[in-house]
Formats: structure tokens, C-alpha cells, sequence
């Protein structure tokens, strides 16, 4: 497929390429001009993206070139290639060598394509080669990647991405170092939403507000659990309703209802206004429009704030404390987020050319398998960052986690895509033995013994390749741990880059050799044997179990029942407990228990074609099949996941079982077993929509998978 990409946005590049040349070679514009033979204005237009002519180009670059700047004439070569098959990479792009091969090699693939005699099974293997070179292109094209970190309430989560990405307040401006960190830390419950730290034009803050219509379902949620105490109804002391604490503390400061602390007789005593608001009003209803009317949600329409220099506060001192604000709804023109971004010039810049946005998620207080936190997981540009204490690494949640990813996405640990990250504290290091009894020395001998425990762990549960990391704010250095988080990155880009050589070499061996009768006879051959393998093992392999169960598990085994209850008040759908996504989750699973005998035949099969002699010259295409074969796996879990949510998501949403459920909570113990019940009948009567689903999934099987294979050994097979 040939690319086609806008002058304007050629001109902005190159522009920008020109700009940074001229700074890297300390030359201003006046002296450049000077030697180019222009006016300034011009090398000025230059730069900010103006379209010029090529000759005017070519004598700015040769200028460059003279006046110091290493890379000139190679910008120069690189503006003069034409990009037909892979979007332009920037002239910085780590990857820029290697997407010019794929480029070449898009374009001789192209040509080939084009003979019309050319033998159907070369045919076939070079259309998977030419649509595979285009995805793993894609993906190196494109420098912008996301670091998220995911780990349990109070894990020191927050600060350790202060301190690891520097993201401090100077030391002169703060009485203690643990003082210092940006983002609002504390013993858990402190941020309100994600919030995504990246590089920004200036200092600023932006944030994607809550609709009013989430809004006032919090703030309905707040005032139904602050009116039952009101209202003393019967409740069961454990199951004691309630909101997040970061949610009922904005809440409060957005109403001005926060508790209010004074001093009698020496002695501290806090009023709440809301208990006095409470007993004023009539009904629920009345309490809730008098909490929201306080709230004012038609004034709050502020989306972003900006650093004032005129302020001559610190701009970290100022970011600090307006995250701090917005965090905690102290700022009246301002809405609850449901997301933060903060914005840091020059951010990132340890990760070279990388455009990185780090991602400090809501902490796991319940419910680990959340959908925004699969967002993240399934994200093929995310590395991923399980935070846990040092003496609990890896930690509950981790293994929730890992597992899951093992389970429904059929993830591998061993390319950069997570990692572990164990936060000690002083001493802790140190406080490891050997196998042997023996104290650790120093920290980082205790860092080794927590290692191979923690990599004994998780092999023994099927979880091997996860690295390791750690970091002690108070002791460790952050470069360190940038360093490795750096690591991760890359190795997720050179697994795509090793990916894409791979497939320029099997399809140049094709080019090459497209003539040899014997290569011909091995491809056919291979092809012959795969068709023959398919005939026999075509079918999807029966259902294990039923897409439901799973989240009828995870709502039996809810920590709070107050989740549970803003769920059911949700018709299911709550961002700490979202059903319909449970539901999906186990339709993942399913598919990926019952397809994984098929996988593992598979990959015998293709094993014993690598290992005949007479298929040597086939090697590459074999490999090739494999690496196919994986990615159509990937696409169909995911695929088996969407249609579990669609075939559900009318039926359950809409359902009288919420109410149901709803009306549960007050009648005494077992709220969240008599919900789990509710919906167990509720789906047990549901039988078309558990056929529509298998027909669903053995639809996307024979697409997503079959068909794929099919293409590449049967001449007649069809393109769809």
C-alpha cells in the first residue's frame, strides 16, 4: 500500500530537522543566512514549516554542512528519499536505518506482486510478508510510547515516579526530601484518577473533566451512603456503604462541606456540615440537589491552567501545589477529572529521541482486572511497571495481573513489555538471607536474593521471564532506574526490529530465488503439508466454560461491598467493577483455553517441518507461519472478548437485575452473595444469547485464524 503523506506536513519536518541541526551546531539564523546568501526571514520561514523550493533547501543544508553541523548532507539524503510504502520516520527515529530497508523492501515486494505468473504459494507467502513488514513499520514509525505503573494502594507508587523521572520541588523549598515529590502522595487513596505526566510547550496542567451525568451519579453515589446513616436504616456493620476516599474528599471540598476543626477547652473538635445539611432536608432527593447545587457544575468549566511566571513561585512549587488543588477539587472553576496531564518541558529527555508519557494509574484497591487498567495492558506501545513493597514483591495484585495477561491475551514476559519494580524502604535490603541464613551486606546483595525468590515464584506459577527491578527513594540514584526502564522500551522496539529484518530476508530469499526449482518445491511442499494439518485440524475445540462465570467469581470475592453497590446502581457498568467487561474477560479465557491445544499442534507440526532436511530452503517461510500464526492467536482473543461484550452488553444493561441487585443492599449479611445469585440466574436463563456467542466465536475463529492459514496453501482460496 503506497503512503501517501501531506507537503505541509514534509515542510514542518523538515523544518524542524533544520532548526535542530542549526542548534546542535551552535549557529544562529542570522549566521546561517549569512553563509546560505539569504535573508534571515527566510531561514526563519524555513524552519517553522514554510514549503520552500528544493534548491533553497539544498544550499541551507550545505551551509549547515560547512559551518559545523555533522548530519547535514545525511538530512540532506534523507529529505531526498521518497517514502512510498512506510510513513516517514522523523530523521532521529532510532529505527530510521531499518525502516528504510523495509521501505526498499516494500517496494521490490511491490514489483514482484506485479508479474502476473509468478508461482501461487510464492504469491501467497509475499502478501503475508508485504502486510506483516507493514505492521511491524507502523509500529517503529511512530516514537511516542507510554510507561504505566500499576501497583496497590500506598505502595509508594507516586513517589517513586517523582523521584525516578525527576519530577521534585527544589530541596531549598521544602523542610523534608520526602516533601519534594510532584504528584500528591500518601498512605493510599490520594489521587482522585490517571494522571499522565509528558512534555509540554510550558508548564501547565490539562485534564478530561467528568461529564455531569458521571458526576452526579458520584455525587449520588456520596449522598445515598452519607443519607443511610442519616436515616439509621438497618445495615450490616461490615458492609458499611461508602465512596472512595479520594472521591468523598474532592466531594466535599467541591460542596464546601468539608469537617470542620476547632479547639474547645484545649481540645480538638471537628463539626461536619453535611450531617447538619442532612437533617435539614426532607428526603434523599432534597439532600442530593442541595449537595449539587453547593458543587455548581454549570461553573466549573476551567480545562486547562498555565504557569504565570509573574507569580515567582518555583514552576515545580506551582505544579505541585495546582495537582495538589485539582486533585482535590479545591478550585471552584474547576470540574472532577477523569484524567490529569501534566505537562513538563523537556520531559523525558533521558529517553533520547523517545516521546514518553509516563502514567500514574488509579491505585488497585479491589478489583485488579479493571478495564482501564486492560486499556493499558493490551496497548501494544505501553511497558508496563508492577509496583509493589519490597516485602511483598511481587505483590497480590501483580500475580492477579500477570496472570491475567497470560490467560487472556496469551502475553509473553520476556520482551519488555512489563516488569516488576520493589520499593524498599531503609534496611529492608539488607534484612534478606540466602539460602543459607546469611544476612544480606549491602542493598544490592539483597536486591539479588529478593530476585531469584521473587523469579522462583513466579515460575513455580507459570509466570518465568518477568524482570526484576528496584528502587529506594532515599538511597538509590534515579538514573538507574530510568536506565532500566529505558531498557524495557527498547526491547519492545528491537523485538519489532529483529521481526521486521526477519521478514525483509524471507521475502529477499524469494526475490532472489523465485526462479530455483527447488525452492519452489520446498514452498509447494510446505504448503502441500500445512493444507493437509488444517483438513485435520480445522475445528475450534469445545467450550470450557461460559464467558459469566468469571465475573460471577469476581463478585463473590469483592473486598468492599460498596464497589458492589455502585455497580449494581450502574446497571453494571462502574470503573471500579465494570460487569459487562468481567464478562469479556472470561469469554477471553474460554477461548484461549479451548484454542491452545490447536496452538500447541501447531507448533509441533511446524516444529517437524524446521526439522526435515528436504524443507531447508523453506526455513524462513516456516518461521514465518509461526510468527503469523501467533499474531492471529492475539487477534483472536481479542476478537472473542469484543463479541462476548456486544452480545451482552443490550441485554444485561438494560435488565430489571440491577434493580434486583440494587435493592439488596440493607436486608442484612450476604449482599454481595445474594447479587453474585441474582445475576448467576439471571445469565443461566440466557441460553440463545450463550449460542449467539459460540456461533460468534467459531466465526472468529475460522477468520481470524483458518482463513489466514488457508490463503497461504490453497490456490483457489479466496481473499476475504
Amino acid at each position: 500500500m503506497e503512503v501517501k503523506v501531506p507537503e505541509y506536513r514534509l515542510a514542518r519536518k523538515v523544518g524542524a530537522g533544520v532548526a535542530r541541526l542549526r542548534a546542535e551546531a551552535g549557529v544562529t539564523q542570522s549566521v546561517l543566512a549569512e553563509k546560505a546568501g539569504f535573508d534571515q526571514s527566510k531561514i526563519s520561514r524555513i524552519e517553522k514549516g514554510d514549503v520552500v523550493a528544493s534548491a533553497d533547501l539544498d544550499r541551507v543544508l550545505d551551509a549547515l554542512e560547512v559551518l559545523g553541523a555533522p548530519k547535514a548532507r545525511e538530512f540532506k539524503d534523507y529529505i531526498g528519499r521518497d517514502w512510498r510504502y512506510v510513513e516517514p520516520p522523523a530523521f532521529w527515529n532510532p529505527e530510521r536505518a531499518c525502516l528504510e530497508i523495509a521501505e526498499e523492501t516494500l517496494g521490490e515486494i511491490e514489483a514482484f506482486l506485479e508479474v502476473p505468473d509468478r508461482p501461487w504459494p510464492l504469491r501467497r507467502q509475499m502478501e503475508r510478508h508485504r502486510e506483516s513488514l507493514e505492521r511491524a513499520a507502523t509500529f517503529l514509525s511512530r516514537t511516542d510510547h507510554n510507561i504505566a505503573f500499576i501497583g496497590e494502594m500506598g505502595v509508594g507508587k507516586s513517589t517513586a515516579i517523582s523521584f525516578i523521572f525527576d519530577l521534585l520541588v527544589p530541596p531549598s523549598l521544602v523542610e523534608k526530601p520526602i516533601k519534594r515529590p510532584v504528584l500528591e502522595t500518601g498512605a493510599g487513596g490520594t489521587t482522585i484518577c490517571e494522571v499522565h505526566i509528558k512534555g509540554g510547550p510550558e508548564f501547565g496542567i490539562s485534564l478530561l473533566p467528568m461529564t455531569d451525568v458521571e458526576m452526579r451519579e458520584i455525587v449520588a453515589d456520596f449522598c445515598a451512603a452519607r443519607w443511610i446513616v442519616h436515616a439509621d436504616e438497618r445495615r450490616d456493620a461490615a458492609e458499611t456503604v461508602g465512596i472512595s476516599r479520594e472521591t468523598e474528599r474532592a466531594i466535599r471540598n467541591m460542596s464546601g462541606l468539608g469537617r470542620k476543626r476547632t479547639t474547645v477547652d484545649g481540645k480538638v473538635v471537628y463539626s461536619d456540615p453535611l450531617v447538619d445539611l442532612a437533617k435539614a432536608s426532607n428526603s434523599e432527593d432534597e439532600f442530593r440537589t442541595r449537595v449539587l447545587t453547593k458543587i455548581g457544575l454549570e461553573d466549573r468549566t476551567r480545562r486547562e491552567l498555565w504557569y504565570d511566571s509573574a507569580t515567582r513561585t518555583h514552576p515545580m512549587e506551582w505544579v505541585t501545589e495546582t495537582f495538589k488543588a485539582v486533585n482535590n477539587g479545591r478550585l471552584k472553576d474547576v470540574p472532577l477529572p477523569k484524567s490529569i496531564d501534566l505537562l513538563i518541558p523537556d520531559f523525558g529527555r533521558a529517553f533520547g529521541e523517545l516521546d514518553i508519557t509516563v502514567i500514574d494509574t488509579k491505585g488497585v484497591d479491589d478489583v485488579a482486572v479493571r478495564e482501564d487498567l486492560d486499556h493499558r495492558l493490551k496497548d501494544p506501545r505501553t511497558a508496563i511497571v508492577f509496583c509493589s513493597r519490597f516485602n511483598d514483591a511481587p505483590g497480590t495484585s501483580t500475580r492477579l495481573l500477570l496472570q491475567h495477561m497470560r490467560q487472556t491475551f496469551s502475553e509473553r514476559f520476556d520482551t519488555g513489555k512489563v516488569a516488576v519494580l520493589a520499593l524498599p524502604r531503609s534496611d529492608e535490603a539488607r534484612s534478606m538471607k540466602d539460602d543459607s541464613g546469611e544476612q544480606a551486606l549491602t542493598d544490592e546483595e539483597g536486591y539479588q536474593f529478593k530476585e531469584m525468590q521473587v523469579s522462583s515464584e513466579l515460575a513455580t506459577d507459570d509466570l518465568a521471564g518477568v524482570p526484576m527491578l528496584f528502587y529506594n527513594v532515599e538511597a538509590d540514584k534515579p538514573e538507574a532506574a530510568r536506565g532500566a526502564l529505558f531498557g524495557q522500551l527498547n526491547r519492545m522496539r528491537t523485538g519489532v526490529e529483529n521481526r521486521l529484518f526477519d521478514l525483509c530476508a524471507a521475502a529477499q530469499e524469494i526475490i532472489e530465488n523465485h526462479e530455483a526449482q527447488a525452492l519452489n518445491a520446498a514452498i509447494e511442499e510446505v504448503s502441500n503439508r500445512l493444507n493437509s494439518f488444517l483438513k485435520g485440524n480445522r475445528q475450534l475445540g469445545a467450550r470450557k466454560h461460559l464467558a459469566h462465570v468469571d465475573a460471577i467469581s469476581t463478585i463473590r470475592g469483592v473486598r468492599y461491598a460498596s464497589t458492589l453497590w455502585a455497580a449494581t446502581r450502574r446497571n453494571g457498568d462502574y470503573s471500579g467493577l465494570n460487569v459487562l467487561h468481567l464478562v469479556g474477560v472470561g469469554a477471553a479465557r474460554d477461548a484461549h483455553l479451548r484454542s491452545q491445544s490447536w496452538f500447541n499442534g501447531l507448533d509441533a507440526f511446524l516444529k517437524s517441518l524446521k526439522a526435515d532436511d528436504g524443507l531447508e530452503l523453506a526455513s524462513r517461510t516456516i518461521d514465518q507461519i509461526a510468527a503469523s500464526a501467533a499474531d492471529s492467536k492475539r487477534a483472536f482473543l481479542e476478537a472473542a472478548q469484543l463479541a462476548s461484550v456486544e452480545v451482552y452488553r443490550g441485554p444485561l444493561s438494560q435488565s430489571h437485575v440491577w434493580a434486583r441487585c440494587a435493592s439488596e443492599w440493607g436486608r442484612g449479611p450476604g449482599f454481595k452473595s445474594r447479587v453474585a445469585d441474582h445475576l448467576e440466574g439471571w445469565f443461566t436463563t440466557k441460553s440463545k444469547l450463550e449460542e449467539r456467542l459460540e456461533q460468534m466465536v467459531n466465526g472468529l475463529w475460522e477468520e481470524r485464524v483458518i482463513v489466514p492459514l488457508v490463503r497461504l496453501v490453497e490456490e483457489s482460496a479466496s481473499e476475504d
